[in-house]
C-alpha cells in the first residue's frame, strides 16, 4: 500500500499482535544482519518519534487515513528501488501493534512517498531521482508498482501540469494543489467556488493528492453544491434514490439511469489543468439489503479536500519534486499500475 501524505514506510514486523494477514512473510528483524533499531538517545529520535527509553528504543505511533494506525519502534534496514537504486539504512517503523489495517491480505505495510524528509521519494532525489510516477487500475489482479526518475514516462502535448503547493510546516509531507472548481458533464458550477478550497493559516482546508485516501473528500460547501447539481440531473431521467449507510447519493442502477451518468471535471489554477473523473470512477455499484444493484456517489463530504484513489483510476500521474510540479494525462492502466 502507498500514502502520499506520509513519509514514514512502516511495515509489519515479528513479533506482532494482532497480525493482520498479508501475503508474504512477516519481517523478522533479527534476522536481518543490517537491520537496527533506533536508540532513545539518537538525535533521529525526534518528534513526531518519542524516546522509549525503558527500552533504549525510539518509538512511533502514526494514525493513517481511513483509521488505520500503526505503532512500534522507528529502525533502519536496507531498501532498495527501482533500476537497482540502493537506499542503505533507510530509516522506517517496524510495527509491532497494527489496528484497522485493511490490505486485503496482501500488504505488509505501507509505503510512505510524501514529501517529508524521511519518505522514499526524498532519499530517490536525493540520488537524482527527482521525479516518480504511477498509475492505477481498476483490475485488482494487475501488478503494482512506482517507477522513478528515467523510468517515469513522458508524454509531451497530452499531460496538464499543475504547481505542487509548499507544505504547511515540516511536519507536513502531503501534495497540496490549488483547486478552484468543479464541472458536471460540461457545466461549470457556480455554487462550487475557488474560496472553499483555500488553504487556512492552521493548516487545514486546502486541496491534497492521496493515494491513501480510496474515495474522494470534498470540502462540505462544495460537496452539497456537487451532490444537489448531481441529484437534479440524475432526477431529470427519471432516477430513483434510495438510501445507502456510508454514502450520500444512491440511486437505483437501472439501464436508463446508467446511460446518463455524467462525469465530473476537477479544475486547478492553471487554465488547461483539468482532471476528468469518468463516471466509472465517480459512482459504485453496490447491492442494497433488497438485493437490488444500487449506484452511489463515491465522494464524502470534510474539512478538507482530498483527491482520493479511486477518482485517480486510469490517469498517470507524475509528480517532479525538483520543479515542484504534478502533471497527469488519461491512460488505461491495465499494464502498470501502483
Amino acid at each position: 500500500m502507498v500514502s502520499t501524505m506520509s513519509s514514514l514506510t512502516w511495515l509489519q514486523c515479528k513479533p506482532c499482535s494482532p497480525m493482520v494477514p498479508q501475503r508474504h512473510p512477516l519481517f523478522n528483524p533479527n534476522k536481518s544482519p543490517t537491520y537496527h533499531a533506533i536508540k532513545s538517545v539518537s538525535l533521529k529520535c525526534l518528534p513526531p518519534f518519542r524516546p522509549a527509553q525503558e527500552l533504549d528504543k525510539c518509538a512511533f505511533h502514526l494514525v493513517g487515513q481511513e483509521g488505520v494506525w500503526a505503532s512500534g519502534f522507528v529502525s533502519t534496514d536496507h531498501f532498495r528501488i527501482s533500476s537497482g537504486a540502493f537506499q542503505p539504512d533507510y530509516l522506517f517503523g517496524c510495527a509491532h501493534i497494527t489496528r484497522t489495517f485493511n490490505n486485503g491480505g496482501n500488504a505488509a505495510g505501507v509505503l510512505g512517498v510524501g514529501r517529508g524528509p524521511m519518505s522514499l521519494v526524498t532519499r530517490a532525489a536525493a540520488q537524482g531521482l527527482t521525479n516518480f510516477s504511477y498509475g492505477l487500475s481498476h483490475e485488482t489482479s494487475h501488478r503494482s508498482f512506482l517507477q522513478f526518475g528515467a523510468d517515469v514516462p513522458h508524454k509531451p502535448g497530452r499531460y496538464r501540469t499543475t504547481r505542487i503547493l509548499p507544505p504547511h510546516d515540516v511536519h507536513d509531507s502531503a501534495y497540496h494543489v490549488r483547486f478552484i472548481g468543479v464541472s458536471l458533464g460540461e457545466r461549470r458550477l457556480d455554487g462550487v467556488l475557488p474560496e472553499m478550497f483555500a488553504r487556512r493559516s492552521d493548516g487545514q482546508g486546502g486541496c491534497i493528492v492521496d493515494l491513501g485516501t480510496p474515495m474522494t473528500t470534498m470540502v462540505e460547501e462544495a460537496y452539497h453544491a456537487i451532490e444537489e447539481a448531481m441529484w437534479t440531473d440524475l432526477k431529470c431521467h427519471g432516477a430513483e434514490r434510495v438510501e445507502q449507510a456510508g454514502y450520500g447519493l444512491c440511486v437505483l442502477a437501472t439501464e436508463a439511469i446508467k446511460g446518463h451518468l455524467p462525469s465530473l471535471s476537477l479544475h486547478f489554477a492553471e487554465e488547461e489543468a483539468t482532471l476528468v473523473v469518468s463516471p466509472e470512477q465517480l459512482f459504485v455499484v453496490i447491492d442494497d439489503k433488497k438485493s437490488r444493484q444500487v449506484l452511489c456517489l463515491a465522494m464524502t463530504p470534510g474539512r478538507r479536500t482530498i483527491i482520493g484513489a479511486l477518482q485517480q483510476v486510469d490517469t498517470w500521474f507524475v509528480f517532479d519534486l525538483k520543479e515542484d510540479k504534478l502533471s497527469f494525462w488519461p491512460e488505461s492502466c491495465h499494464q502498470e499500475s501502483v
